[in-house]
Parts: C-alpha cells; structure tokens; sequence
C-alpha cells in the first residue's frame, strides 16, 4: 500500500529531528521533479542542483509549520519556485553581461518531467532550443516576481487553478486574472528580446525533411515554433 504524502508529512511531524525515515521518502518522491521545475527557470545543472538542495533544506525546517491546509506537493512547489526566482532575482542586475548556461536535460527526471529536447534534434536544433530556454529565462528575470511565479506554477509545471489560488491563499477569480495578464506581459517582454530566436528555430526545425520527429518548442502563452 503506498502511503501518501499527507501521512508522511504527518509522520515527520512527529518524528523529527528524532528520525529522517518518513522525510526521506518525500525528498525520494519529490526531488527529481523539483529539479526539473527550477531546471526550466534557472537553466543552469549546478546552480539547479543548489537550488533544489536549498528547497529541501527548507522543507526540513519548516514542515512543522505546514498547516496542510493545500497538498503538500502544491506548498512544496511554491517553495521551489520562490527559491528559483530568488535566484534569477540576484543575477537580474548582472543580465547584460554574458553569462555561459549549461542546457543538458535534467538527468534521472521521469520523461514527462524533463526539459523539453527532441531525440532527433540535430546541432542546430539544440543550439536554437538553448538560446529559447535562454530568451525565456531572460523574460522571466524582467517580469514582476508575482507575475513569473503564477506562469511558472501554471505554464511551467502545470498545477492546476485551485492548486495555485490555496498555495497563494487567494480567491481563485484572482489567480485567473493574474495568470491572464503574467502571459500577456510575458508575451510582450518575449517578443522585445526573443523574436529572432524563436523565429530562428522554427526556420530551422521547418527545413529539416525526413526527419523521424520534428522538433518543437511551447512557450507560456501555448504556441509551438
């Protein structure tokens, strides 16, 4: 019988810091999906691995706190995505100077948990989809930090409207609002620094004939290059 995630968190209530047993099999559950999530916002293997070491560290001193009023998967999220933007928040002052990203897939994440790639991809291919999860990172470091944190929550690891209006504590009418208007002030920062690129990579993924798969990219608003 599989023991959900609501008992293991009680169970850690009750038995940390005495034993890490029931809080090890959360981050077992959890952490590879939790560093898929920063991986896409972040777009960088080592500073991701950081990232999810920090999130759980957090959830260790802080799962007493939990009121399990949301899932803990939606409270364990939030956590995520605030430390990810966190992040993108320190560099924000440094992003005109060039920075080198590591783009390889997040390894050992389940299929529908990695980062986008196409297994027919060739060189180009992955260079254009690179400089997009690039674009895209950019155009989340200029977005407001509430804005980039209902798209991530939404568009990035698809939770669904209930599940980000309890992990805000909002009524849902406004996270509908809020979501709507972070996409379409994503849509205008995305056009300003990341027309070329996407552009670009669907000149070159459309050129390709015979290919087994043809390569594609979604962006937060649901269009495919």
């Amino acid at each position: 019988m599989v023991i959900t995630d609501e008992e293991l968190v009680t169970r850690c209530k009750k038995e940390l810091p005495r034993t890490t047993h029931s809080y090890e099999l959360l981050v077992q559950r959890h952490m590879n999906r939790i560093y898929t999530l920063v991986y896409r916002v972040v777009c960088n293997k080592e500073e991701a691995e950081d990232i999810t070491q920090e999130v759980l560290v957090k959830v260790y001193n802080n799962i007493h706190s939990f009121d399990q009023k949301a899932l803990f998967s939606t409270w364990l999220y939030r956590i995520a995505v605030n430390s990810a933007l966190d992040s993108l928040e320190k560099t924000k002052r440094h992003r005109n100077t060039t920075t080198s990203f590591n783009s390889s897939p997040a390894p050992n994440a389940d299929e529908e948990e990695s980062v986008p790639a196409s297994t027919a991809a060739g060189p180009e291919e992955e260079a254009m989809q690179s400089d997009l999860r690039q674009c895209i990172q950019r155009v989340l470091k200029d977005l407001d930090r509430d804005q980039a944190r209902v798209l991530v929550m939404r568009d990035f690891e698809d939770l669904s409207y209930d599940d980000i209006a309890q992990a805000l504590e909002a009524k849902l009418s406004a996270v509908k609002m809020r979501i709507h208007r972070a996409r379409l002030a994503f849509q205008i920062i995305f056009n300003q620094f990341c027309g070329q690129a996407y552009l670009s990579f669907s000149t070159v993924a459309s050129s390709k004939k015979g290919s087994a798969k043809k390569a594609h990219t979604t962006t937060p608003e649901g269009k495919e290059a």
